[in-house]
């Protein structure tokens, strides 16, 4: 089928340059996991948890389920180093509808979403210092973020990079003072009363898993890029894993930190435990230096999120599924088609004045393709038992079935306590069925 029937004259579909290096690699899986969720999850985790010692484990919890599932994706993305991640994995194990399904949902939902809303996280702690309207930051935000994603895949990636560094580092340091200050000044400066009684000790931990598991959501980013990285089949299973550790480690400092510092109970009952330690360690000056951490890691989610996002929409349009035209690279080999719609959903979303609750709602979407992913590592053992594969999946099959039963437990409390959020997330990715028909009526009747 051909590709470029739509594509200008400085554009051409050809393979993508390989222009992110390992460390560039490492650094969108950090980036992709790092964004605002560590800042505000750790109070409700402990409101749900009760106890610091039942708190710590969950979190440990989450970060070992998020390893599995890296283990899961490392595979497909070594032997499979094609630039799309997830989407292409689905189609070669599913077929195109499955695809499809993960695909619109990227691109309807769950990619402009969360680039809006990061973007006006951002634009919440920027627009008082710059004295411009929050509105008008946020879509700034977008358009910069769109533009370097244009611009080339190595100032993304360099992008990416030097804000993920700069926000590991700071969480580091936060971690640090929160461990060297004096627990009972720091807890008496950040006035909050006791949380209520806990639930039971295991549905308490259930509940308390699904903010874990969004908070380290992001791992599986890197694959979507795949085909822009060197050696992928060596560097991507090491970005994804290094990756994945490293924030793990640091998210359990930076949790024991707020629990050794603000108190278990005062943590809990905290709206903005980030803001809460700031100004117990440093007065107002530590309130600007944790907006300012916030405002970073929010920004690199922007960056991170039109990086990876993208390259899913471009591979739908590369293979037919979708729009050709959005799956042209540029002349500097970037899918500036795909970075120009998802840009201009997400200011959509932006404008939108219940951002924070679609995303939150449409989080949950992405889970189910998380599951289907990890069983397509299955069904390609077996159905492609030759294919090339440079990293195998640690503890097979058994990482993959305690990863799927995660899964199927993260989704059946999130239906039982937010029933209709639920419902709407996988009614939005059900329209995705009458645009797939529609795509394929038109391709044949234009004979493709």
């Amino acid at each position: 089928m051909p590709h470029d029937t739509m594509a200008s004259p400085d554009e051409t579909v050809t393979h993508p340059r390989r222009d992110v290096d390992p460390l560039g690699a490492a650094m969108i899986t950090v980036g992709a996991m790092i964004g605002s969720g560590i800042f505000y999850t750790p109070a409700e985790v402990a409101r749900r948890a009760g106890s610091t010692a039942r708190a710590l484990a969950v979190w440990t919890a989450g970060a070992l389920l998020s390893l599995l599932g890296a283990f899961c994706v490392a595979e497909l993305g070594a032997a499979i180093p094609t630039t799309g991640g997830m989407y292409v994995y689905l189609r070669r194990a599913y077929g195109t509808f499955t695809a499809f399904l993960f695909g619109w949902s990227m691109l309807a939902v769950l990619v402009p979403s969360s680039v809006a809303f990061f973007a006006g996280v951002t634009a919440r702690h920027l627009a008082p210092a710059l004295g411009l309207p929050e509105t008008f930051v946020t879509v700034g935000v977008v358009a910069l973020v769109a533009g370097v994603n244009v611009w080339g895949v190595r100032a993304a990636a360099g992008l990416q990079s030097a804000t993920a560094l700069a926000k590991y580092a700071g969480l580091a340091v936060v971690a640090v003072a929160a461990f060297v200050a004096d627990p009972a000044t720091v807890a008496a400066a950040a006035s909050a009363p006791a949380p209520s009684e806990p639930m039971g000790a295991w549905e308490a931990s259930l509940a308390a898993v699904v903010p874990v598991l969004w908070a380290y959501d992001g791992w599986v980013d890197v694959t979507s890029v795949a085909g822009e990285v060197r050696d992928p089949g060596r560097v991507v299973p090491r970005a994804l894993i290094a990756g994945t550790l490293a924030v793990g480690a640091v998210y359990l400092l930076v949790v024991a930190g707020y629990h050794h510092a603000l108190g278990t109970g005062a943590l809990a009952a905290s709206r903005a435990p980030g803001n809460d330690l700031g100004v117990a360690l440093a007065g107002g000056i530590g309130l600007r230096l944790m907006a300012a951490l916030v405002a970073l890691s929010t920004f690199g989610g922007c960056v991170i999120g039109m990086l990876t996002g993208t390259r899913v929409v471009a591979a739908m349009g590369q293979d037919g599924a979708f729009f050709p035209a959005l799956g042209t690279l540029s002349a500097r080999g970037t899918p500036s088609r795909a970075i120009v719609l998802t840009a201009a959903l997400a200011v959509a979303y932006a404008l939108s004045s219940r951002l924070g609750q679609l995303a939150e709602m449409f989080v949950v979407g992405a889970w189910p393709f998380y599951g289907l992913t990890a069983i397509a590592t299955m069904i390609l053992r077996r159905r492609e038992p030759a294919l090339a594969r440079p990293f195998r999946t640690p503890l097979y099959p058994w990482s993959v079935l305690g990863f799927l039963a995660a899964i199927a437990v993260m989704l059946v409390s999130f239906t039982r306590t937010t029933p209709v959020p639920t419902l709407v997330s996988f009614a939005v990715i059900a329209t995705a069925i009458p645009v797939y028909g529609v795509m394929r009526l038109r391709a044949r009747a234009s004979g493709r």
